[in-house]
C-alpha cells in the first residue's frame, strides 16, 4: 500500500537537543498511532510532519491537505469557535457551510459556538478544535492527545470519527498515552523511547 505521508532520515534539534535522529516513518491510510513517555517527542513528530517544526536532516513527504490539531488546537482568542472555523475554512479554501452542523455534531450548542472561546470549558474548546475534521476534511489528520479535556460522549465521538476517517482511506495519526483499544485497529503503533 504506498504511503501518504513520511519522514526519512527525519532529525530534528530543539535548543540543543536532538528530539528525533534519522527517523523514518511511512503513513499509510488508517491510523497510525505514535505511543512514548512524557519528553519523548511524539509532538514533535507530529509537528514535523505538519511542518511545523524544521528539519535538521532527512525530509517530509505530506499532502498538501494537512491538518495538525495539537494541544491548542489553533483556535484565536477573541472570536466565537463559529468564527473561527469559518476563518479557517476560508483560509484552506473550503465551504464554510459545514461550520454549524460540524459544531453541533461535536455537541457544541449553537449559543456556546457563538461566545469568545476563551469563555468556553476545555473540553468545548477541545469539541471545537476537532470539528476541524468535519469542516476542513483533510487527507491527513495529526492528533496530538485528542482525547485530554473531553468527556465520555466526546471521546465516543472522536473514536466514532476516527474509524470514519479510517473507513474513507484517510491517513490519522495519534499521539496518545491512552487509549490502548485504539492498538488493535491500527496500522501501525510507533514507540518513542
Amino acid at each position: 500500500m504506498n504511503s501518504t505521508a513520511a519522514l526519512r532520515g527525519a532529525t530534528v534539534v530543539l535548543g540543543d537537543r536532538a528530539i528525533l535522529r534519522a527517523f523514518d516513518l511511512e503513513i499509510r491510510p488508517g491510523v497510525t498511532l505514535v505511543r512514548g513517555a512524557n519528553g519523548a517527542g511524539k509532538s514533535t513528530l507530529l509537528r514535523a510532519l505538519a511542518g511545523l517544526v524544521a528539519l535538521n536532516g532527512g525530509t517530509r513527504v505530506a499532502p498538501a491537505r494537512t491538518l495538525y490539531i495539537g494541544e491548542r488546537m489553533g483556535l484565536l482568542r477573541g472570536i466565537s469557535a463559529r468564527e473561527n472555523l469559518r476563518f479557517l475554512a476560508a483560509f484552506r479554501g473550503v465551504s464554510a457551510e459545514p461550520v454549524g452542523p460540524a459544531l453541533a455534531s461535536w455537541g457544541l450548542a449553537p449559543r456556546d459556538a457563538t461566545r469568545p472561546v476563551e469563555t468556553l470549558s476545555a473540553g468545548e474548546r477541545r469539541r471545537a478544535g476537532l470539528a476541524r475534521i468535519d469542516v476542513e476534511r483533510c487527507d491527513l489528520v495529526l492528533l496530538d492527545e485528542p482525547f485530554a479535556e473531553i468527556d465520555d460522549t466526546g471521546a465516543a465521538q472522536l473514536l466514532r470519527t476516527i474509524r470514519r476517517l479510517a473507513g474513507e482511506r484517510r491517513s490519522v495519526v495519534i499521539a496518545t498515552h491512552g487509549r490502548l483499544e485504539l492498538d488493535a485497529g491500527a496500522n501501525e503503533v510507533v514507540r518513542l523511547q
